[in-house]
């Protein structure tokens, strides 16, 4: 696939880097010398320095030919001006980034046809989505949902009193169905062989019907008391879109902001919640603000240093849950080494919307851990190879594992000689390299 990226900042040169990697035909536009350079270093792509909203760039880029063009700056003006130029060339697909997309109108029609957008991405809005997602269930540190809502993937830890903790997983009656797909430990992912012996500390990811998820996540690591107050650290657009969808699920919530005019800001817009205008941060501020009481703290402010240090501060008094958001990825190996619960990344929710637009038919739904791990959500076609193969032993499913499987409507958490039948929207968990074609095996 021809894929032009406009703009090579951190979110840019990670999608660029993401698409050269699956061997597609990527060319990067980035006006800043600087930024260019990096990206020229980098990447296996064709670089072009200049500005990617200019019609005759464009045209010089072969954005005529192009099948997706991918304007991702952190303008939203220069986005939507490079999408329309493009769709204007002939580009066949052309999708934006946008960070003020409520202002702008993005979910009118009317305003798609005129910029000629066939999608948006809004990472922010989604990676809060994510989290209250996995705040709604209690026990986990991250929580997504495939097959329109029917089964689920969960991210638990272990901790002492868990009752997996120092156990064999295939030796355990199962209260509800389930298949652990994962386990992370050390920052160190694979998929556990029948007879893995789970330790304190371990994170496991594992699949579930979505009405079951709640009880086999207490079941495996212990669970916990459903949250009902959180702490959020910075009233940015991501924290924003948090506190209003926390509010909106009945959350009590306190936001920490530090700039008055943006606290403002946010306590006009969240009538729910308290919003607090903080300008220090420090162990002692937290304590007077009550995250030492609280049943989860996330750190959503525009610095990554910022976050991680909140959320160690937060993890250290106690706090239920504490996450934090991180943009830059030298900063995700330092998740698991600090000590706090689980990151989300607002770079890998850009490369999941990217993706989608470059996949197959046959994936329905993707999934990126920060762990390094795909998560893909398949429909089986009728005569597609993957029909009849058995969900574990094949070489077509190497270095991934089926964790659960929509059959005609209803959630199956498959045994090991289950095969797939066709029109089943398989959950397939995939490691980092592995069977890297596993997607066109499910096309006929």
């Amino acid at each position: 696939m021809r894929v032009i990226v406009v703009g090579c900042g951190e979110v840019g040169l990670h999608v660029a880097s993401v698409l050269s990697a699956e061997q597609h035909d990527v060319t990067v536009i980035e006006r800043d010398e600087g930024r260019s350079a990096v990206a020229q270093a980098a990447l296996d792509a064709l670089v072009i320095t200049a500005n990617g909203a200019s019609p005759h760039v464009l045209r010089e880029a072969g954005a005529d030919k192009a099948d997706l063009v991918l304007a991702v700056t952190a303008h939203d003006e220069v986005n939507l001006l490079a999408a329309a130029a493009a769709d204007r060339l002939g580009a066949q697909r052309s999708v934006v980034r946008l960070r003020d997309g409520d202002d702008l109108g993005q979910d009118d029609d009317f305003f798609r046809e005129v910029f000629g957008l066939d999608g948006v991405i809004d990472p922010e809005r989604a990676t809060a989505e994510d989290i209250v997602a996995t705040l709604r269930v209690a026990g986990t540190v991250h929580v997504e949902h495939f097959t329109d809502g029917r089964l689920a993937l969960a991210e638990v830890a272990l901790h002492a009193g868990s009752p997996l903790a120092d156990t064999v997983v295939a030796d355990r009656a199962r209260a509800r169905p389930h298949r652990i797909v994962g386990v992370l430990r050390h920052g160190s992912l694979r998929i556990p062989a029948a007879a893995e012996r789970l330790e304190v500390g371990d994170h496991l990811f594992l699949a579930a019907a979505t009405d079951d998820v709640a009880t086999v996540v207490t079941e495996l690591a212990g669970g916990g008391t459903p949250l009902r107050d959180v702490v959020v650290l910075g009233g940015g657009r991501l924290g924003l879109h948090l506190a209003r969808g926390l509010e909106a699920e009945g959350f009590e919530v306190k936001l920490l902001e530090a700039d008055p005019t943006r606290a403002r800001h946010c306590a006009e817009r969240l009538p729910r919640s308290v919003v607090i205008q903080e300008e220090t941060l420090s162990k002692e501020t937290l304590v007077v603000h009550g995250v030492e009481g609280a049943g989860a703290f996330v750190a959503c402010a525009d610095d990554d240093r910022t976050n991680l240090l909140a959320a160690l501060h937060a993890k250290r008094l106690g706090v239920g849950l504490s996450l934090a958001v991180v943009v830059s990825e030298q900063f995700v190996p330092l998740v698991d080494a600090v000590g706090i619960d689980a990151a989300f990344s607002v770079r890998l929710a850009t490369s999941e919307a990217v993706l989608r637009y470059v996949r197959t038919d046959a994936v329905r739904a993707l999934h990126l851990t920060i762990s390094g791990a795909e998560v893909l959500d398949l429909e089986a076609d009728e005569g597609s190879p993957i029909v009849g193969t058995p969900v574990t032993g094949s070489d077509r499913l190497e270095d991934c594992e089926v964790g659960a499987i929509l059959r005609d409507g209803k959630p199956l958490v498959p045994s090991d000689d289950e095969r797939v039948q066709a029109g089943d929207r398989v959950l397939l968990f995939r490691l980092r390299g592995g069977a890297p074609d596993v997607e066109h095996a499910f096309r006929a």
